[in-house]
């Protein structure tokens, strides 16, 4: 029988009231274009952070964004955790010996007659000289311990490292940022290839009202395999010998199809959650136990049944279930039906205030909706739609809607950033080196699910373009011992990779464009690509009605058009209104300008002498903040082409910026260049202003030393003059 037909026929108020909440539900953050935007900028994240992991040697781990976040089921009001699973793949959990694998640690997964559904232990397997792979017995070390029946099988302690800022929580090891009190779990574990016997019986599932989940959720699931979680049972005697089963990456993959209004009544069930029970009852019950619920409601329903109407009686529909689960104190977990999930935290009187709060809220009926707090939903729909004080709160809550917009976005292009940085520092800066990325970026490109296709275009554009810089570079270094052949393929070479790359953002490789053009005494090339810039990239810059806002650390700029429309479009919004640090690498001196060039020296000693300064190992990487960058070099390419009025507004504009941008990353560089211009233009008090405020940020290792010395001499040879 369809879980639907097990209820009363609906109230007739029911349909109207249902609309007018997933009407609500939309405006306040909870459509499905904002459930779209959070997966994606997840998906972004989790792309752009393994891909960082996986340059590092020895990197044997990756990790998933799970939970709220991961499944887009959070927003304004819930403020859910950021969930991580961390999954280690150091070592090879088996299903079968036929799995084991050479040169790496194999556990066979087992359990005995003691071992509650979904726990398990880990065996170690060991492969003799014949090749033949046997179960190891009566050995123990530091993490390997000897069970009750000889067995020699991991310690779930293998990975309680719990370390300074970071707060057990079950499997989970979570930390706790001071930014807005986020959290975040990182729940650490292993990952099982095959699909686990207990669970096979969710596959074969007979499933009567077919449609959900789809056959290829099923064929999916069964390639994604499991993960082994290190808890044990609670009530296990050998809890820190087990190993929980753990979904994880299936249930996201599930959460993330559901329909719309599945969705809503998902986070209708958080939201009463967090605003009736939590208070009680703590953590005891948790958003797990409303997930769970709504997979087995909505496997045992009919797709037909979800829609805006229906809301508020789907939504009663859960909360029964979650009643009757509570009353015989079994919840079943949806992939193993004979692990109560239950047992780990409701029983006794923790069981009986559930049900009673459950049963509360179902004999209040849909009044139980007007008590939420979560975005103020409860005083929302007690509201007329016609109140002038409903619209003021409807424009505020759009307002935080659109600024958590930016912010997921922002951090999003973050990640993308900070990926970038670690391509930076852990690929060495070498042509062998750099092609043989581009060509594992290019394969994973034609292998990768298509979700990850456009964030892994990303990391090639930003390789391509570093690759094109570097080639220029070398040219540049050994044009003397090249042919002219040579020089002309290398250029063709690098003229097609930066083609290429030049849309990795809006404006960081036409800077560095400019630079080369400025190092190099072409204006034309300069005034091409400041014009380009000036025209179409900083276009959002100008206007009025613009945000400038700082991704995470300010390490590049997200302009965000308060004016645009709902439409995100990732790949419009890196090429138009994302703008990276530009960034000079060791690598790539013999094409920076001569003041960018000073800024890269480790030490005053060396700029004071330059002993050392073909020695590659005197520089460092060199951040410059977009708008800073493309002023100073509109301001280099002015002055060159005699330019007064031009260059002096590009000199107002750099001067605007560091007046008004209070965060902006690695401020003493922005404030040599300035005080450089400074000097250029004899304003000598100006340019003590800026080199002595430079010091004051970064005492050690700062250019502004060696400018000030140049100063001084300056105003002496002035002085003389007079």
């Amino acid at each position: 029988m369809d879980v639907g037909d097990m209820y009363d026929p609906v109230p007739e108020y029911y349909p109207a009231v249902s609309e007018r909440v997933s009407n609500i539900l939309d405006v306040i953050g909870y459509s499905q274009e904002d459930r779209n935007r959070k997966v994606r900028v997840a998906t972004a994240n989790e792309c752009f952070v393994n891909i960082s992991e996986s340059l590092r040697l020895q990197n044997k781990n990756f990790k998933y964004i799970l939970g709220s976040r991961g499944e887009g089921s959070t927003g304004a009001g819930l403020n859910s955790d950021h969930d991580i699973l961390v999954v280690y793949y150091g070592k090879l959990l088996l299903t079968d010996l036929t799995d084991i694998q050479p040169d790496t640690d194999n556990f066979l997964m087992v359990h005995d007659d003691h071992t509650h559904p979904g726990y398990v232990k880990l065996q170690l397997v060991e492969i003799l000289p014949d090749s033949t792979p046997v179960p190891v017995f009566h050995q123990h070390n530091e993490y390997l311990r000897v069970d009750s029946n000889d067995r020699t099988v991991m310690s779930n302690k293998v990975v309680s490292m719990i370390t300074r800022g970071k707060v057990s929580v079950g499997p989970a090891m979570r930390t706790v940022h001071d930014l807005k009190e986020s959290c975040y779990d990182y729940v650490l574990a292993f990952h099982c290839t095959r699909w686990p016997s207990e669970a096979l019986e969710w596959i074969h599932r007979r499933r009567r009202l077919q449609g959900w989940p789809a056959s290829n959720h099923l064929q999916n699931a069964k390639k994604d395999g499991c993960f082994a979680v290190a808890i044990g049972h609670p009530h296990s005697h050998e809890s820190g010998l087990e190993w929980r089963l753990s979904f994880s990456f299936t249930e996201r993959e599930l959460t993330r199809s559901f329909e719309d209004t599945v969705m809503k009544v998902y986070v209708l069930l958080k939201m009463i959650k967090k605003t009736y029970i939590e208070p009680v009852l703590g953590d005891a019950f948790s958003s797990y136990h409303c997930k769970v619920c709504m997979l087995w409601v909505r496997e045992r329903t009919r797709t037909e049944l979800w829609c805006a109407e229906n809301l508020l009686f789907c939504l009663t529909m859960c909360v029964k279930q979650l009643y009757e689960w509570a009353s015989a104190g079994y919840c079943p977990d949806y992939f193993i039906v004979t692990n109560n999930i239950y047992d780990r935290k409701i029983f006794g009187t923790t069981q009986l205030i559930l049900t009673r709060l459950l049963g509360s809220l179902l004999s209040e009926d849909c009044r139980m909706l007007l008590g939420l707090k979560c975005c103020n939903l409860g005083e929302i729909l007690l509201y007329d739609v016609s109140r002038l004080d409903l619209i003021s709160t409807l424009r505020s809550i759009n307002t935080n809607i659109r600024r958590e917009t930016f912010v997921d976005y922002g951090n999003m292009f973050s990640g993308i950033f900070y990926c970038r940085i670690n391509l930076v520092q852990e690929i060495p800066q070498e042509y062998n080196t750099l092609t043989s990325c581009v060509r594992s970026i290019i394969h994973a490109l034609h292998h990768a699910p298509h979700i990850f296709r456009i964030y892994l275009n990303h990391v090639l554009v930003m390789l391509l373009s570093q690759l094109g810089f570097l080639v220029v570079s070398v040219c540049r270094e050994n044009a003397r011992s090249l042919t002219q052949v040579e020089v002309d393929y290398m250029v063709a070479f690098a003229a097609r990779c930066l083609s290429i790359g030049i849309n990795s953002d809006a404006t960081s490789v036409r800077l560095k464009l400019c630079g080369l053009g400025t190092m190099l005494g072409n204006c034309d090339l300069t005034e091409i690509c400041l014009q380009h810039i000036s025209d179409h990239k900083m276009r959002y810059m100008v206007s009025s009605k613009t945000d400038v806002g700082y991704c995470l650390k300010c390490n590049n700029r997200f302009i965000y058009d308060k004016c645009s429309t709902n439409t995100y479009d990732p790949e419009d919004l890196m090429q138009n209104q994302v703008s990276f640090s530009v960034i000079y690498f060791p690598s790539e001196t013999s094409i920076t300008p001569s003041p960018l060039r000073m800024e890269m020296l480790r030490s005053i000693g060396a700029c004071m002498y330059l002993s050392d300064a073909n020695n590659l190992s005197c520089y460092e990487l060199t951040y410059v903040d977009s708008f800073m960058c493309l002023y100073f070099f509109q301001y280099l390419n002015f002055v060159k082409l005699g330019k007064e009025r031009h260059k002096q507004a590009a000199l107002d504009n750099m001067i605007h910026v560091m007046r008004t941008e209070q965060n902006i990353p690695h401020r003493e560089t922005e404030l040599n260049l300035l005080g450089y211009c400074f000097m250029r233009e004899s304003q000598f008090i100006n340019a003590f202003v800026c080199f002595n405020k430079s010091l004051r940020i970064c005492p050690y290792h700062n250019a502004a030393r060696f400018y000030l010395g140049i100063l001084f001499l300056k105003i002496r040879i002035a002085n003389l003059r007079r």
